[in-house]
């Protein structure tokens, strides 16, 4: 009931546009022992799908629900960094790229902050990008990490196949998958990583780097 109260107040924080409210919130949460993880899950998380129905409902315009996504992101950025996670990665460059359908791009923002907050090399290459031009970006560039999103079922659907184009493209590269709409079951492969909290993108990319000796 606590979290839920303090998600309601960070609701409102985001659509008043009060970013020294939301993150006067989100501190006392982690004061009370929330974790960074919790912080996005029992209260960052459900403001911002209200705050998305509210847009969706036309209750608040473009400007406004951006407004709100950008204070939610400084907060889980500052909230990272309370948490005394030093930057020392060693420049490893990380991708985030939506998967063909796919249109939501919050937890993709959010996730490419709090990776540069971590001290990796981010590029960020958007909504919708269709899995033969995300499989030749890998192979041209050689991310040690691709992280790709999908919230929409019919996007989801894509996911296998954009799995199986990216790994062959790059056998080495690092895959965190994250979203409603990643299927429930994704083939093993120890490079796959299924990561369905923003707050800890950071983490299952240090598994992924540690794990190909990259770190």
């Amino acid at each position: 009931m606590l979290a839920e109260s303090l998600s309601e107040q960070f609701g409102l924080a985001l659509v008043a546009g009060n970013a020294r409210a939301a993150e006067e919130i989100a501190r006392e949460a982690l004061e009370l022992s929330l974790t960074e993880a919790m912080l996005y899950d029992l209260v960052v998380g459900p403001a911002m799908h209200r705050i998305g129905r509210l847009w969706a409902a036309g209750e608040i315009g473009v400007g406004h629900e951006h407004l709100a996504t950008q204070i939610a992101t400084r907060v889980l950025v500052l909230a990272h960094e309370a948490a005394g996670v030093v930057a020392q990665r060693a420049e490893q460059r990380a991708m985030l790229a939506a998967v063909e359908g796919e249109q939501h791009v919050v937890a993709l923002d959010m996730g490419a902050k709090l990776l540069e907050s971590a001290g990796y090399d981010v590029l960020t290459l958007g909504p919708d990008v269709p899995t033969s031009d995300l499989s030749d970006v890998v192979a041209d560039h050689g991310p040690a990490l691709l992280a790709l999103t999908a919230t929409m079922p019919e996007a989801g659907e894509r996911v296998p196949a954009a799995v199986d184009a990216i790994t062959e493209a790059d056998a080495d590269v690092g895959l965190i998958l994250g979203g409603a709409g990643i299927p429930p079951a994704v083939l093993p492969d120890p490079r796959v990583v299924v990561e369905r909290s923003v707050a800890g993108i950071v983490d299952a990319a240090d598994r992924l780097v540690r794990r190909a000796g990259l770190n």
